[in-house]
């Protein structure tokens, strides 16, 4: 994969965009709510695209039959960068929370889903030393939490102060 400086905002926000028409389509509105001044990250740029289209689209499945809210929100802290990716469609089942994650766990019907989106997507947030995470309660909806280790980021800052 090729590494590129990436703007996380604009990475979600072109992926929103992308999504307008499906959303539509689904009766779902889609908010964004970004931390501005979010520093430039050094990954591969496709790869996020794939974590985060994926994580959109599952939440547009969750939401398909009565339509609803999906909220993409971005921050900081001292040492991460987190991208909250929430919908208030149906939820998960408690019993599926811990398997999520595992490669062809789906609850989709067979031939809607390969069960591998969720695992690819937790691979590669691994492997750049990040965290994914969902929490989920019935009849309320799901967050899925991305965080990015602070360190990805262009070190201009280092740089600058001459350290």
């Amino acid at each position: 994969a090729k590494i590129q400086e990436v703007r996380l905002n604009e990475l979600i926000e072109e992926l929103v965009a992308l999504s307008q028409q499906r959303a539509k389509f689904n009766n779902v509105r889609i908010e964004t709510d970004f931390e501005e001044n979010l520093p430039t990250l050094e990954v591969s740029q496709s790869e996020l695209q794939q974590v985060f289209l994926n994580l959109v689209n599952n939440a547009f499945d969750a939401m398909e039959k009565h339509g609803g809210r999906l909220k993409i929100t971005t921050s900081r802290s001292d040492d991460k960068i987190q991208v909250e990716v929430s919908d208030n469609g149906p939820g998960i089942p408690q019993a599926n929370l811990p398997r999520i994650f595992d490669p062809f766990f789906t609850t989709k019907p067979v031939g809607k889903g390969t069960g591998l989106g969720l695992s690819i997507c937790y691979g590669i947030i691994n492997k750049l030393g990040g965290n994914l995470e969902v929490r989920s309660s019935l009849g309320k909806g799901t967050t899925f939490t991305v965080d990015l280790p602070i360190s990805l980021a262009l070190t201009e800052e280092a740089n600058e102060s001459g350290t």
